[in-house]
């Protein structure tokens, strides 16, 4: 037979086994949201980290690209710029055309004011003047080659 001793720690033993099955997923809840939490932190400390670059061009592989007349260029940073106006951009041939930003200005749109020339090559110009949100400065230059469509007739 089991004395009083031998029961209370049995005893206790069931509570604290009892405890932690029930409070189990609550603590791997928590312990999950730690984790990602850091991990998050971590990966906007790297991005924070990392120096201006280009993510990304609309069309796609903007450089040779032959595109419509009337598209809608989009450089798509791994960073925010600072506002559109340190957007620093120069097509050659020149043409009118107007910049805008997207929400998290990451993402800079060229807005032809009116269609780009049919068949004719194109030069964009992103300067070395563009400025990012924290950083000042890009410090490089970027050029991308594309030309508009033919016209072929009817």
């Amino acid at each position: 037979m089991l004395n009083t001793k031998t029961k209370l720690i049995i005893l206790f033993i069931s509570l604290a086994v009892g405890l932690f099955i029930s409070f189990r997923p609550k603590i791997e809840n928590e312990l999950n949201k730690s984790a990602v939490q850091n991990s998050q932190s971590e990966k906007t400390q790297n991005q924070q980290d990392e120096p201006p670059r280009i993510v990304s061009t609309k069309p796609d592989s903007l450089e040779e690209s032959i595109i419509p007349a009337d598209e809608v260029i989009e450089i798509n940073f791994n960073r925010p710029l600072e506002n559109v106006g340190e957007f620093k951009v120069r097509i050659e041939p020149k043409t009118d055309y107007k910049l805008e930003l997207s929400g998290d200005r990451k993402v800079g749109r060229i807005i032809p004011v009116k269609p780009y020339e049919l068949g004719t090559a194109y030069t964009l110009y992103i300067g070395s003047e563009t400025k990012f949100d924290g950083i000042g400065r890009w410090g490089q230059e970027k050029t991308y080659h594309f030309r508009t469509i033919k016209y072929r007739g009817i």
